[in-house]
């Protein structure tokens, strides 16, 4: 019988003064939860985790296989010997949440955190009869726009690998983002649970997420947190909450791509943070490293063309931010001041004799007069 070593994390606050890891050898059949079993039961009884359903439905056997979010139920001891080519698999507990006793985590704190958003139904008598004889239809049209959401079942696998997490105790987490989600586009929901959960969203770092999106990876239902974040996000714009850093970022990426057609790292700092000392410092630091980088990005070829189309994806997609045409002006009359002269067929021909002149900057500089 093929058996592979398992080294499993071990704990107990109550008596041991730090984790250790213990090795068993299992064989190699069935789920990890089968060989969690085989060692409770064959082996040592006193390892700790948590199962129930055994079936991928209450998500309790969620933890770490060689630093990878499993689902222990799930598992295949045969795709991770075939993964891991035969080498020991480390079984740690969830990240980010405190160890009761060896696999078992307190999940109380990301729950309490998740309650914060309002995870829930506050019905709208408009839509919602209030007598409890008469039927509240939900149509399958409705169910599409949350149907991956209710499918979450709090197993924590992705709060365990989001990074956010790691760094902004406030964070809510993945999870707690997609349940708000859920009855945030439920038309059930009365209009100022809405707005109150935007509020407690924001507050509870929504602005935080990176979009590294391993919470979709992770997630063994297919729920799309980082997707549910981005569709909050937009939300919370189109109620008027862009007084936020990030909004104010989401607001220059997309004036300055239709401006232009890319963003502009080096007017970033004034425009989010109000920094306008910071534009100086990027613009002298890149000039000391040679690096060559536009102080007003060059528009792109066909960019009136680009435009048109940039237009008709923000006019069909509800959930985009829209344009700041004034701040698109200032942008336009900054690239006119600066390109007024035939500076982009310039600047190709100084790139063609190999031109020494440090930085494109400095280049630049020099073909309008600047200093």
């Amino acid at each position: 019988m093929e058996t592979v070593k398992l080294q499993v994390f071990r704990y107990d606050p109550e008596k041991d003064s730090s984790p250790y890891y213990k090795e068993y050898e299992v064989p190699v059949e069935g789920t990890l939860l089968n060989a969690l079993l085989y060692i409770k039961d064959n082996i040592d009884p006193t390892l700790s985790f948590r199962a129930f359903c055994r079936s991928e439905v209450c998500g309790s056997c969620s933890m770490r296989v060689n630093g990878k979010v499993k689902l222990a139920c799930k598992t295949s001891m045969k795709e991770l010997v075939e993964t891991w080519k035969g080498k020991p698999l480390r079984i740690d507990p969830l990240k980010h949440m405190n160890v009761i006793k060896d696999l078992v985590v307190d999940i109380d704190k990301p729950v309490e955190k998740m309650k914060t958003l309002i995870p829930w139904l506050v019905p709208d008598p408009r839509v919602v009869p209030t007598d409890p004889m008469h039927e509240s239809i939900i149509y399958p049209e409705e169910m599409k726009a949350y149907k991956d959401q209710i499918n979450c079942m709090l197993c924590f696998s992705c709060y365990s690998a989001c990074e956010a997490v790691e760094d902004n105790s406030r964070y809510r987490g993945p999870f707690a983002f997609s349940r708000a989600y859920r009855f945030q586009v439920d038309r059930r929901d009365i209009e100022t649970a809405k707005e109150r959960r935007i509020r407690y969203s924001i507050s509870g770092g929504l602005w935080s997420c990176v979009q590294c999106q391993k919470c979709l990876y992770v997630c063994p239902k297919g729920v799309k947190p980082a997707e549910d974040i981005q569709n909050l996000r937009g939300q919370a714009i189109k109620k008027g909450f862009t007084d936020k850093p990030g909004a104010k970022k989401l607001k220059h990426y997309v004036d300055w791509i239709y401006a232009t057609g890319q963003i502009n790292r080096l007017y970033l700092p004034e425009e989010v943070y109000g920094n306008k000392e910071a534009k100086d410092k990027l613009t002298k630091a890149f000039q000391e490293m040679g690096v060559e980088v536009w102080e007003v990005p060059k528009p792109t070829k066909g960019l009136m063309k680009f435009r048109d189309i940039y237009l008709e994806i923000l006019s069909k997609e509800d959930k985009a931010l829209d344009l700041d045409f004034s701040h698109v002006r200032k942008i336009d009359k900054m690239v006119s001041d600066i390109f007024k002269a035939d500076i982009c067929t310039i600047v190709d021909r100084v790139h063609e004799r190999e031109d020494k002149a440090k930085g494109l900057i400095g280049k630049l500089k020099g073909l309008i007069g600047g200093k």
